[in-house]
């Protein structure tokens, strides 16, 4: 019995250093010079990287991108790292964005079944560009699952403007604090 118990708690520490090391986004193109925080933004086009032959009724609806980008929009403005937002064609600095991976899941099947399944997953390549040069001046993929039943697929787009906006954060800082 006691051997058995030394066992688990092995196991459940080991599942815990896994998950807690996995990282939810790879950068692609760090920060290589601090963004000039004046420049006007804005949130570009995010556009459907998913293979052609999937339903269109398991791919993100306009109503999801537009939630992605809005989000995106609200973490970016809650780290102050630019002044201003904008449409106008004199836009310097824009994030877009490519759709790698996404299943909508299914919170009932999560809850009734478990293990993984029914789980709602959203993979995207975001990139900040200099729309002046076409340079991309950041860029990473970032992916978030929601595996708990209570909560919507909605959170996958939250969760990734969120890291998004923590990632470019913290390669600013690092920077300024460099200089």
């Amino acid at each position: 019995m006691r051997h058995q118990k030394i066992l688990l708690f092995g196991l459940i520490a080991l599942l815990l250093l896994g998950l807690g090391g996995c990282a939810k986004y790879k950068i692609t193109t760090p920060l290589e010079q601090s963004l000039n925080t004046t420049a006007s933004w804005r949130i570009g086009e995010i556009r459907d990287g998913l293979p052609s032959d999937m339903d269109p009724e398991d791919k993100p609806d306009e109503f999801n991108i537009m939630k992605l980008k809005n989000f995106l929009k609200e973490e970016l403005e809650k780290r102050n790292l630019f002044q201003e937002t904008g449409l106008a064609s004199s836009d310097q600095l824009e994030v877009t964005g490519n759709i790698l991976e996404y299943k909508k899941g299914s919170g009932l099947v999560r809850a009734l079944i478990g293990f993984g399944i029914g789980n709602a997953v959203l993979t995207i390549e975001l990139e900040l560009r200099n729309r002046t040069t076409g340079k991309t001046l950041f860029a990473g993929n970032f992916k978030q699952t929601v595996s708990d039943w209570k909560e919507s697929g909605e959170k996958c787009f939250k969760r990734v403007a969120k890291d998004f906006a923590k990632a470019l954060e913290k390669q600013q800082k690092k920077l300024l604090k460099g200089s």
